[in-house]
């Protein structure tokens, strides 16, 4: 490479990390520099040692004088100059340009690029993801992984155990045993379950009557919600080793865990007894590969029913880096506990100062979808040989797995 092209991306690198605030402390030492397209436009993919992590930048190269679309209003993204034998280029974040996002798409997918519209769904350090329409959804990962992202794992997995609630992927992009990035097919008419969440109780607490009567009731989409948990774990539990764990280990790392960040809940009435009953089991129950934060924002609705929309974290547990596994009750209680962080959301949202007395309507609200989740995931065929077949052991289980939950971070 001619030292004007080792320039260049070092420039492009460090407007990049300019953007996201992060300063390179030592040598930035490059390990990818592929041409994905030639011409104009067209599209560079760079990967660099930055600070001991492998950043990941997708550079578009616009004529000199053409005027970029950004999805963000006012948003800077030119990243330098580059000269190849088309000539002069300006490169641009093709991820935050409205007519290279969609070039990218098509061509990981190897298909001709169609016009449309562009929406950002996510952009972090996790991910960015763009809602390319009917074109599908592009999801690239700013910063990689040292081999496979468990996320991407959990998805293909999911696929290929034939559970259709998820957004299937259409193409994952690798390089040297590193997830670049995922293309999944389109959803239509989607709604995030925790905005589907929220938009009931503000209904209920507007209307003030019982969550069955109010206009957004959410108790079908709650069962609902029940049976696709119910079918995603019965899909992991076919893709991946299951194990037996005795209950009490499991009863002694979830009081472990509630003794390191709150101890006095274990003080808290009836919690004694509940774990009295739990160690009196002596019950062996499966252990599997997990979603592993499963709440209602991993959750969308569509047309076609409920869909996993985020597999972050792939299974891996709080304190991991690897996948393990654990009770796919532990799922159950996650989702139920987010079940009570949106009635606070919306509480609060209504009632800042804490003066309507919306507390009641906000447990009534709970109590009923929380029952028909529990009914939905529950009267699942197939699921007692995963669970056990122990209802009250196993409404014991989650409700102990959700003190554990509440003392984690959000």
């Amino acid at each position: 490479m001619s030292p004007e092209r080792a320039q260049a991306r070092q420039t492009m690198i460090e407007a990049w990390l300019a953007q996201r605030q992060i300063e390179a402390v030592g040598e930035i030492t490059f390990l990818r520099t592929d041409v994905l397209r030639s011409g104009r436009p067209g599209l560079l993919d760079l990967v660099a040692e930055v600070n001991g992590r492998q950043a990941h930048v997708v550079a578009g190269l616009r004529g000199v004088g053409e005027e970029p679309h950004f999805l963000h209003a006012g948003e800077e993204l030119a990243l330098g100059l580059w000269e190849d034998d088309e000539g002069l280029a300006v490169c641009t974040d093709a991820l935050r340009d409205a007519h290279l996002a969609p070039l990218l798409l098509a061509t990981i997918r190897g298909v001709d690029p169609r016009p449309g519209p562009v929406a950002v769904v996510r952009d972090d350090d996790e991910s960015t993801t763009l809602d390319c329409g009917d074109r599908g959804d592009l999801i690239v990962f700013p910063w990689l992984s040292a081999g496979p992202r468990p996320a991407v794992d959990l998805l293909v997995a999911l696929d290929e155990a034939g559970f259709n609630h998820v957004a299937a992927p259409l193409v994952r992009w690798v390089w040297e045993g590193r997830d670049l990035g995922v293309v999944q097919e389109p959803l239509d008419d989607r709604c995030g379950g925790w905005a589907l969440a929220l938009t009931s109780l503000r209904d209920l607490y507007a209307s003030g009557s019982a969550p069955e009567t109010a206009g957004g009731d959410f108790g079908s989409e709650a069962h609902a919600l029940g049976t696709m948990t119910a079918r995603m774990h019965l899909a992991l539990d076919r893709v991946f080793p299951r194990n037996l764990e005795p209950l009490s280990d499991m009863v002694d790392a979830a009081e472990e865990a509630i003794a390191a960040s709150n101890p006095s809940l274990l003080d808290a009435p009836g919690v004694s007894d509940l774990t009295k009953a739990l160690r009196t089991a002596e019950a062996r129950l499966p252990i599997i590969r997990t979603h592993g934060d499963f709440h209602l924002g991993r959750t969308s609705r569509t047309d076609q029913g409920w869909v996993v929309s985020d597999c972050t974290p792939g299974g891996v547990l709080p304190g991991d880096t690897a996948p393990g596994r654990r009770s796919p009750l532990c799922d159950v209680a996650d989702l139920l506990w987010s079940m009570h962080q949106v009635c606070m959301a919306a509480a609060s949202e209504r009632d800042p100062a804490g003066r309507l007395g919306l507390e009641s309507l906000g447990h009534a609200w709970e109590r009923r979808n929380r029952r028909a989740f529990m009914t939905g995931y529950l009267s699942t065929p197939g699921l007692p040989g995963l669970i056990g077949p122990d209802r009250e052991l196993v409404r014991n289980l989650v409700a102990f797995f959700e003190l554990a939950r509440s003392v984690r971070p959000a």
